[in-house]
Formats: structure tokens, sequence, C-alpha cells
């Protein structure tokens, strides 16, 4: 489900990255020894990620018209760790995890007649390109959407480059 979400924003930020600027002119001082450079630490970056998250997600929420792709966040701990982990899925993915946990209970329970969660695996493939195609129509028509999918984007980019570096 992570991977659908990744190809996702990654499909609706690719037009954006085409557009790239030249970079700002460093300056350079005559016998520097030491250049000093800002950045961000590794915790506000990922505050910063979450927060312009929530902003993508509460605005393509609001946008589209299909309940079922409204993206829910979600702070769990895996099993066997106590830590939790943000996890970001439309609903359309989390009723498909639900639904096999709960046809194997009425299994257990006797009743011969429950449903058959494999259709709705088959299913997710479908509606993750519909999810897509729904978030880039959006993106196209509404300007703060774009802004804030592109924004993320290079966030997340920075992030990638910040954990690349220290391996």
């Amino acid at each position: 489900m992570k991977a659908l979400c990744v190809i996702v924003l990654g499909a609706l930020t690719a037009p954006a990255f085409g557009q790239t600027a030249a970079p700002a002119p460093v300056p350079q001082v005559a016998g520097a020894d030491e250049v000093i450079v800002r950045g961000r630490t590794g915790s506000r970056l990922r505050v910063e990620i979450e927060r312009v998250e929530n902003a993508v997600y509460e605005r393509f929420n609001a946008l589209n018209n299909r309940d079922e792709f409204d993206i829910v966040c979600m702070n769990e701990a895996p099993i066997g760790s106590r830590m939790p982990v943000r996890e970001c899925l439309p609903k359309f993915a989390l009723e498909a995890e639900r639904r096999p946990a709960q046809d194997t209970l009425r299994r257990m329970q006797g009743d011969a007649f429950a449903g058959n969660s494999q259709i709705h695996f088959m299913r997710i493939d479908q509606k993750g390109e519909e999810l897509a195609a729904e978030m880039q129509r959006l993106a196209r028509e509404d300007e703060q959407l774009l802004r804030d999918l592109t924004r993320l984007a290079e966030l997340r980019e920075s992030a990638g480059d910040r954990v690349g570096k220290r391996r």
C-alpha cells in the first residue's frame, strides 16, 4: 500500500520537476576558511513532511468526490515494536486489509458463505490507477493542491538525500 501512495505522488509531481530552476549563485568570499551550510535536522524535516502531507491529504479529501479515495493517516506500532510508524492509505486499501480478517473469522465461526477476500485484493490495482488519475486531475485543476504536492515531493527527495549521504 505504501508503494501505491508513493507511485501516486511520483506520478503527480513528475511534471513539476521537469521544470528545473537554475541553481542560486554561491557568493565567493576571498580568504574564507570555512563554509557554513544551513539545513534542516532530520527531526525538523520529518515534522515538515508530516505537516505538508496533512495539508495535501486534507485538500485532496475535500476535493475528490469518491469517499473510498479519501486518504487516512495512522500512527501504529508494528507487531513486535513499540515505535509507532505513520502510514497513510486510501480508504479502499484499509477496507481491503480488513476484509480478509473478517472473512477468516466468519469461516472459523462456521459461516460457509464468508466472502472471497481475493476479489478485493484484485481490485486494489484498478482502484490505485483510478486514484492516481483522480489525484492528477485534481492537481491540474487546483493550484494549492499542486503546490503542496510539489513541496511534499521536494521534502521527500531532500529526506532521501539525507538518508543516502549517511550510508
